[in-house]
């Protein structure tokens, strides 16, 4: 007997906007239609034959979610399932509310509703006693996720009452038929009673029908209908005569298992899902549902089973949960694991009184892999660096993906902190060989904050917090290395953060300021240009220096608009200094790898000097070598057409980065500026002075001008005099200064000049 599916679902929720959801997903949409699709293909198309229209109803606490549930079952139309939220203020809570329903409906199946992960599960799970007619669904909701289960549990509500109605059916017939065969012979009795039972038997079930001799020793197989072959592979020759055990292969331990066999042993219905094994050998999820058949005096005779191949369902379910606590891009855990077991590895350390480490990993400049190859490849590289990851620390360890570029790694049950400083210089070791992402060599490094439980905080938001602090000091002090978490840092972050809000504000308020800083031609000793150089003049900080808010603002991508601003400003500068002093004086100004990378620079360009009349031959603009690494003919194409409005191209702090002859050759660049690092140890260190007489010559050759920086000695430039460095600035040629001081400077000298000899 096939019955109508049963369509009717309670939502019970305090929020309307939860229902007016549920109401828009379970109406008749392309979602819907593409769900059916979906399970046609998984389960054939008998499984999406029927398009359901949920019956929806709504209720707002417990107590009438209670009253409505009552009412249903008055009428003869119980509903099937129930949605449950799980804290439903000032009323019962979930736990109390699904209590009661089912004390007045024990089919109706529940799915609890929930956006917190503080429940405590198995202790819900244990004062429940439901396994089978609950579900967890996890807020915010998916589409499909709501549709399955809705689809699935009504369907399962009326299969398991027609499996019911199957089995009473089959229960009654096997008493009735024992009745009648109570006053013949035993073997007459034993025949017909075969007999009956085969006769009922469902030859043509979906699902496999399974008869066991309750009063023969091991309970034998007496019957299995051909769904049972279907579904397990043995035909009925190989089981009849046969303990069922045998489909459970090496996995007897099955918590659900132990049910069936206390069903059994107590003479009662049972239930259970648990794996068994097909006779190829493969693995399926059984639902088993049994119930005993009693004869006229009430002693059971016989158990009759019904199986239910639920793999699809199974796997579809554990395929959601592991999307729900798992990265997709890389496998890995996700925060929401992360959370749970850095909880877990905590109540534990407390109990056995250990520690707990935390490394929170930033990969450095991973966003220029992404610029530079595209996003793919930077997945490529993200998922070989989680292997990595997952190979090099302990099975103990937990790798997890924050998102992005962000890495956590767990540590449970370390004793010392070196034990956290060990694993992150083992972190660091193993990015450190480079990976091969689709013909792509590439380098990977990381900044690692550490912090311990209970040193550092008592609580996983603590740790982690305290974690992503240190990180950050580890990218302060120059990547590529690890810092423990210290006091000091929290509040080195509030003061970044207040930096960093004030920051903004100075945009929006223009607080900055250009000094510029003299360059000295070598060769003639004039003044032939100036490096604009920013300054912040808080209102209450004072002069805040460049190397504390620039970070910062290539952080959060102010350093965009602050670039735009300090060309426009050191161009109508340098434009009013040549209409005023017709000195030629050409101005430098530095431009970061965000600004050259997200900008339209050649425009931006053009449109400054179009706008402060500057001619472009007295514009210079300072290139760090990073930036010339990556994205090379886009690099080589913008600086061309920068180059084609007479701009100056300087490579700025040669020596410190890449630095390659290949490069320097293929971009069109005027000028080399000599790191101070290298002016420094002029005149004192040999392997200084033999770098800079290299870089002067290898720049002369390629046809370029060099500019030592950082000079602050008599002998530093004598050194680049004898050496014919072309110009140099510096302490010891004039400090940085602001417009006015150098438009006072060169008044005073127009005077000199003007002044008449005394006779």
């Amino acid at each position: 007997m096939n019955l109508p599916t049963n369509r009717r679902i309670l939502l019970i929720d305090d929020m309307p906007s939860i229902h007016e959801d549920f109401r828009k997903l379970l109406a008749v949409s392309s979602d819907a239609m593409d769900l059916l699709d979906d399970e046609a293909l998984l389960f054939g198309d008998s499984a999406a034959a029927e398009q359901i229209e949920f019956e929806l109803d709504s209720a707002y606490q417990g107590q009438e979610g209670l009253s409505r549930v009552q009412q249903a079952l008055q009428q003869g139309r119980p509903y099937a399932m129930a949605f449950v939220d799980m804290r439903m203020p000032p009323g019962w809570d979930g736990v109390e509310t699904i209590e009661r329903l089912w004390q007045a409906d024990p089919r109706l199946q529940v799915v609890i509703c929930t956006a917190y992960t503080d429940h405590a599960w198995e202790d819900v799970l244990r004062r429940l006693d439901a396994r089978d007619r609950l579900l967890v669904l996890k807020k915010p909701f998916d589409t499909i996720e709501v549709l399955q289960l809705a689809r699935t549990l009504v369907m399962k509500w009326s299969l398991s009452l027609q499996a019911q109605s199957q089995m009473d059916g089959l229960e009654a017939a096997v008493r009735q038929r024992t009745r009648e065969l109570s006053d013949e012979v035993q073997a007459r009795r034993q025949a017909e009673l075969a007999l009956r039972v085969r006769d009922r038997a469902i030859e043509a079930a979906v699902n496999a029908i399974m008869i066991t001799d309750h009063l023969r020793a091991d309970q034998p197989i007496e019957y299995v209908n051909p769904a049972f072959e279907r579904i397990t592979g043995y035909p009925p020759q190989e089981v009849l005569g046969r303990n069922a055990r045998f489909l459970q292969g090496d996995e007897s331990e099955q918590p659900a298992l132990r049910e069936i066999a206390a069903a059994v042993r107590e003479e009662r219905e049972g239930h259970g899902v648990f794996r068994n094994r097909r006779k190829d050998g493969s693995a399926f999820w059984n639902e088993l549902h049994i119930a005993p058949v009693r004869d006229a005096e009430g002693a059971v005779t016989h158990f009759v089973g019904v199986l239910n191949d639920v793999t699809a369902a199974r796997d579809h379910q554990q395929a959601l949960e592991f999307q729900a606590r798992h990265d997709a891009l890389t496998g890995l855990p996700n925060r929401l694991m992360l959370r749970d077991r850095l909880d877990q590895a905590i109540a534990h350390a407390r109990r056995m009184q250990e520690r707990v480490g935390v490394l929170w990993l930033d990969l450095d400049h991973f966003k220029f892999v992404n610029d530079s190859y595209g996003h793919p490849v930077g997945d490529g590289l993200l998922v070989a660096l989680s292997t990595r990851l997952r190979e090099t620390m302990r099975r103990s360890d937990t790798v997890a993906r924050l998102g992005g570029d962000e890495f956590v790694v767990l540590l449970p049950g370390i004793h010392r902190a070196c034990d956290a400083s060990a694993a992150a210089q083992k972190v660091l070791d193993a990015l450190a060989p480079p990976f091969e992402i689709d013909g792509h060599l590439l380098h990977a490094s990381t900044s690692v904050g550490v912090s311990l439980f209970p040193e550092d905080g008592d609580s996983s938001e603590a740790l982690l917090m305290h974690a992503d602090t240190a990180m950050y000091r580890a990218k302060h002090d120059g990547r590529n290395g690890f810092q423990f978490y210290s006091r000091e840092m929290s509040e080195q972050a509030r003061e970044r953060e207040t930096l960093a809000r004030a920051l903004h504000t100075a945009v929006d308020e223009n607080q900055f300021e250009l000094h510029y800083q003299p360059k000295l031609d070598l060769g003639s000793g004039r003044v032939t240009g100036v490096e604009a150089l920013i300054r912040w003049r808080h209102p209450a900080l004072g002069m805040v220096p460049p190397s504390s808010f620039i970070p910062i603002a290539e952080e959060t991508g102010l350093i965009v608009d602050i670039g735009d601003w300090v060309l426009r400003t050191a161009c109508a500068q340098a434009q009013a200094w040549q209409q005023r002093w017709q000195l030629g004086l050409s101005v430098a100004v530095n431009v970061s790898p965000r600004q050259f990378r997200q900008h339209d620079l050649p425009a931006t360009v053009r449109r400054v000097l179009d706008d402060s009349g500057l001619a472009g031959g007295l514009l210079e603009l300072e290139l760090t070598e990073s930036l010339l690494m990556h994205q090379t003919d886009a690099v080589i194409e913008t600086l061309r057409s920068i180059k084609s409005m007479g701009v100056s191209l300087a490579l700025d702090d040669f020596g410190t980065g890449f630095s390659s002859l290949s490069y320097l050759r293929r971009f069109p660049l005027d000028l080399i500026k000599i790191d101070r690092a290298f002016v420094a140890g002029l005149a004192s260190i040999e392997a200084d002075e033999a770098i800079t007489r290299a870089i002067i010559g290898m720049a002369h050759a390629l046809g370029m001008a060099v500019v030592a920086e950082g000079v602050e000695t008599p002998e530093q430039l004598a050194f680049l005099q004898a050496h014919r460095c072309d110009a140099a600035q510096g302490y010891l040629l004039g400090r940085p200064m602001a417009a006015a001081a150098l438009d006072a400077l060169w008044q005073a000298q127009r005077n000199r000049l003007d002044t008449p000899p005394a006779h």
